[in-house]
């Protein structure tokens, strides 16, 4: 618990501090955008001086910090890597002591084969006996007969556990079987349970061999000698989070599973933090874990060590003074600058400021007067460059800003575009998304807007795939037309094409949103072929370039059909006529559209047929 709140702690202090940099940041921003300083005589300088200084001050201190933490990180991968080589050690000690006891017990049940196929119990036990008062770092023998009949279990000090029928039946198939540590009921000591088989002269396996080693004793020589400095020591910790091995066997089996350096190397991380201790000390933890020596699901340990903060991270506070110390000299340096830099960029600066000034008005006959070839002339003659391309591009500017979208503005610079209107027979397509309103009480403005520009670079695609022309977005919805433009005969299969293509596009969306674990979403789609009027409508200062007439709001209470029927892609008869051909269809039934009079057959499009 202490070990969360210490985490909590350190977080609070580093989201406080960000927090500050942050509406610092923000408070400046805003004063600059509201010209908050030009109530001063000398505002500039005061602006620039701020914007100097926070900026050397932000650099050096990023440089500094960032320098900081990869000193700190070369000192914790110096040690991390001394505790890779130390869990290399272990690893290789731990198999060794398995592959040793292994052997010895091999050699047992050589000697113990005569005895088990003549049932000898008695001689069992004895030889079994004397292995275990000669090795003193096994803490149990049992043996079983071929048919895993118990012929002997001697334990030290007369304590005993149950046998691992697992183990034995790894035995009397012929197979060694190591178990993971574990912490024995019956010593009270962790311990590896082994097992081998037992051959006759003729390698028949006529039983097996099983053993706890004593984990703790084998281990207690190679961790006694790991303390480094005056406070740094590395302990071994089993999958429960009980230390295996410890500098101070007092403290073997004690529970540090609440570390979170623990809970992170149980998760097969490696790194370093800082924590505190059981004793509430502050103190350096390094973690690494190791592979299990198991033969099934074997399950990781880990490798951890402590040591005081300041004793691991000493050289770097002489390197935190001299940081400090180059930030203010810094901080100094930018002042001077900015005001030299203001002296000499305020008189010409203020000849540009007014020539935009008129720019931004209106008036194009302007001029900046430039001073000198350094980069405020060159700026001069840059926006004196801008201001005759403004003049050049004025007549085009005012024409094309009346559209919405580059593809009329394609036909209009190829003349395909009639500057008024014209009755032509379109295919319509309306989309909207279902429950759109609910969903965006639920997100923030901009992420309404980041996921509407998402969905319609997608939708929009689809359209132009088809030869569309996009008349307007509106909200959630979009207006599309086939046919508007050149001699496109088969503009309602293109508008269906498109409707189709949208709706394998929204499982791609879907796809992504479901990765994120965010709901997925519905739209609807409505496709009506009819005769309207296509061109530029509106007054002679504002003109759009879009469809009108009674078919547009068809197409509209059609798609809205959609939340009726359960359905995404309904076509009108008028369509239906021309594509049933080549898509599978389904008539719907009949359905008052709102505002007509007459019943309207609808269909709703299945795919494409094959």
């Amino acid at each position: 618990m202490h070990s969360l709140l210490w985490g909590v702690v350190v977080n609070a202090y580093e989201l406080i501090a960000l927090l500050l940099s942050i509406t610092a940041l923000a408070l400046f921003v805003a004063a600059v955008h509201l010209r908050w300083f030009s109530r001063f005589r000398r505002g500039f300088l005061v602006t620039l001086t701020i914007a100097m200084v926070g900026t050397g001050l932000g650099s050096s201190l990023l440089v500094g910090i960032w320098g900081f933490k990869s000193a700190k990180q070369i000192i914790s991968q110096e040690a991390i890597n001394d505790l890779e080589w130390f869990g290399g050690l272990v690893e290789k000690e731990l198999n060794s002591e398995v592959k040793k006891s292994l052997t010895q017990m091999s050699e047992l049940s050589a000697l113990l084969a005569p005895s088990i196929e003549h049932s000898d119990i008695a001689e069992v036990q004895d030889e079994a006996g004397d292995f275990l008062r000669i090795n003193k770092r096994f803490s149990q023998v049992d043996v079983c007969d071929k048919s895993g009949r118990l012929m002997a279990a001697i334990g030290s000090g007369n304590a005993t556990e149950p046998i691992n029928r697992v183990a034995a039946a790894f035995a009397l198939d012929g197979r060694s079987f190591t178990s993971d540590p574990y912490l024995s009921p019956a010593f009270g000591r962790h311990v590896l349970y082994l097992s081998v088989p037992v051959l006759s002269p003729e390698g028949e396996v006529i039983g097996s061999l099983s053993t706890r080693l004593d984990l703790e004793e084998a281990l207690s020589t190679l961790f006694n000698s790991t303390q480094y400095g005056e406070t740094g020591y590395i302990v071994l910790v089993d999958h429960d989070g009980l230390i295996l091995a410890h500098p101070d066997r007092a403290r073997a089996r004690e529970d540090i599973s609440m570390y979170r350096a623990v809970q992170s190397g149980l998760k097969g991380e490696s790194g370093s933090l800082v924590d505190l201790n059981r004793a509430g000390q502050t103190r350096l933890f390094f973690y690494r874990p190791l592979n299990g020596i198991g033969t099934i699901n074997p399950k990781p340990m880990l490798l951890i060590s402590e040591m005081d903060e300041r004793e691991a991270l000493a050289p770097l506070y002489s390197l935190r003074f001299k940081l400090v110390l180059g930030t203010v000299l810094i901080a100094l340096a930018c002042l001077a600058i900015a005001q030299q830099l203001s002296r000499y960029i305020k008189r010409p600066f203020q000849d540009l400021l007014h020539m935009v000034e008129q720019v931004q008005a209106g008036d194009l006959s302007v001029r900046a007067h430039t001073h000198g070839r350094d980069e405020i002339g060159q700026l001069g003659a840059a926006l004196n460059g801008m201001v005759e391309g403004l003049r050049e591009r004025d007549v085009v500017k005012e024409i094309f800003g009346r559209y919405v979208t580059t593809q009329v503005s394609d036909e209009v610079l190829k003349g395909n575009v009639n500057l008024g209107g014209e009755s032509r027979r379109v295919t319509i397509l309306f989309s909207d998304i279902r429950d759109f309103t609910a969903m965006a009480e639920e997100m923030e403005p901009t992420q309404v807007v980041d996921f509407l520009n998402d969905y319609f670079s997608e939708m929009v695609e689809a359209v132009f795939e088809y030869g569309g022309v996009l008349d307007k977005f509106m909200g959630d919805g979009m207006l599309a037309v086939f046919g508007s433009f050149g001699d496109a005969p088969d503009h309602p299969r293109r508008g269906v094409m498109a409707a189709l293509r949208m709706k394998a596009l929204l499982g791609k969306i879907n796809g992504k949103r479901s990765i994120m674990g965010k709901p997925p979403i519905n739209i609807g789609v409505g496709i009506h072929t009819d005769e309207v009027i296509v061109g530029n409508i509106g007054s002679y200062r504002r003109l759009e370039y879009t469809v009108i007439g009674d078919g547009v709001n068809t197409t509209s209470r059609l798609e809205s059909l959609n939340k009726v029927f359960d359905s995404t892609i309904l076509i009108t008869s008028s369509t239906y006529e021309e594509v049933s051909d080549l898509f599978e269809c389904r008539l719907m039934p009949e359905a008052q559209i709102r505002g007509k009079t007459k019943v309207m057959t609808t269909y709703e499009v299945l795919s494409i047929k094959s």
